[in-house]
């Protein structure tokens, strides 16, 4: 797909002078490109939560931060 240099408001200018199925048709597709992306964070969610030694770590990185603050 080509790149075009155009700005944000440009698009929301040329956006605003389609018709309402134009319109709709825009918002559809943006919502649909929206909903298709995953979250990277959330490859991480329960990463730790079998692992013994979780809390132990989190209490170090605790300690760490408060012995560096002072």
């Amino acid at each position: 797909m080509p790149t075009l240099d155009i700005t944000v408001e440009q698009v929301i200018m040329l956006v605003k002078q389609l018709p309402l199925e134009g319109k709709k048709a825009v918002f559809n597709v943006l919502q649909n490109e929206l909903e298709v992306q995953e979250n990277p964070w959330l490859k991480l969610a329960g990463k730790y939560q079998d692992d013994s030694q979780f809390e132990e770590m989190l209490a170090y990185i605790e300690a760490e931060c408060l012995h560096n603050a002072k």
